[in-house]
């Protein structure tokens, strides 16, 4: 596999390995998100947006994904729960349900920032 990151995004890489677990998962969701250029909230994916994703999931944790099963937007992603993740994806499925649901609550907590700072 040809490691194609910048030396910043290594290094950022680095530096979010050795922070507590909920840190380090916000910093990875915003740095992916900038990364593969897909909108910050997973329920406007489109089609395309969602095979990215799981494109840079299964490179990332090295998953076998067939994205026929996959044919759907984030809104279609919502409706899945674990076992529909595992149905399509049944060796590593629960990280993906867990990156994804993920996604969704570090997006509600920004938007939910956003709207608190708007009122002030």
């Amino acid at each position: 596999m040809i490691d194609d990151r910048t030396s910043r995004e290594k290094a950022a890489d680095d530096v979010i390995s050795e922070r507590p677990t909920r840190r380090r998962a916000q910093v990875h969701t915003v740095t992916s998100v900038m990364t593969l250029q897909i909108p910050l909230d997973p329920l406007s994916w489109d089609l395309r947006d969602v095979r990215t994703w799981l494109r840079h999931l299964a490179a990332r944790h090295d998953i076998t994904v067939d994205l026929r099963l996959f044919h759907m937007n984030g809104r279609g992603m919502c409706l899945m729960n674990l076992q529909g993740f595992e149905y399509r994806v049944p060796v590593k499925g629960h990280i993906l349900y867990e990156d994804f649901w993920r996604r969704v609550a570090f997006y509600r907590s920004f938007r939910r920032c956003k709207t608190v700072k708007a009122k002030k």
